[in-house]
């Protein structure tokens, strides 16, 4: 009998737009540990507890967190002022740290390197399953910069085709499903 060897859990991971509004938007319940509301129920529900438990891990597991120059412009989109500004400060503590990281390893493509990879991977037809250009091209950033995941909330136009999107060299997840995946190595850490 073959053993099979539990692959390691994402240490690398792109964050989706949406999941940058919601680890804002629900702060306090997950690096703080106020409780969740009981009327929080389902996907939203577990979704915060597993970020709590991922960024928990994290202080000891030390993620790499990848956000792109697109999720500033989706993030500047945001309709309500207020929200806007504390979404817009809120990505650029993840983009200064994502490219403090991008500057001192070099293993990973400048951001205007990385252009010509990023064209490739649009023009092989493989991300048309995805009705949104802009998915198109997070997933395109997630994979150009090596990423291990893809972690969205993005039932309706993303994660309904990951099926599809089998052949990226990255896993693309929920909060939920990358904590499932951490848990069992918790103890590592």
């Amino acid at each position: 009998m073959k053993r099979r060897i539990a692959k390691p859990p994402p240490r690398r991971v792109f964050l989706d737009t949406n999941v940058v509004n919601m680890i804002l938007d629900y702060g306090e319940m997950i690096h703080d540990c106020v409780e969740v509301p009981t009327d929080f129920k389902g996907r939203l529900r577990s979704d915060i507890e597993a970020l709590r438990g991922i960024f928990f891990t994290g202080q000891r597991a030390f993620w790499e967190l990848a956000v792109s120059p697109l999720t500033y412009r989706e993030v500047i989109r945001t309709k309500d002022a207020t929200h806007q500004q504390r979404l817009t400060s809120w990505f650029f503590e993840i983009w200064q740290y994502w490219r403090e990281f991008l500057h001192s390893t070099r293993d990973l493509p400048s951001f205007s390197e990385a252009e010509e990879e990023r064209l490739g991977l649009i023009s092989s037809g493989i991300l048309e399953v995805l009705p949104d250009l802009n998915d198109r091209v997070l997933i395109c950033d997630a994979v150009v910069y090596r990423c291990d995941a893809f972690c969205t909330r993005d039932w309706s136009t993303i994660l309904r085709h990951r099926e599809q999107l089998g052949d990226l060299s990255l896993r693309i997840v929920t909060p939920t499903e990358w904590w499932e995946l951490i848990r069992s190595w918790g103890e590592f850490w």
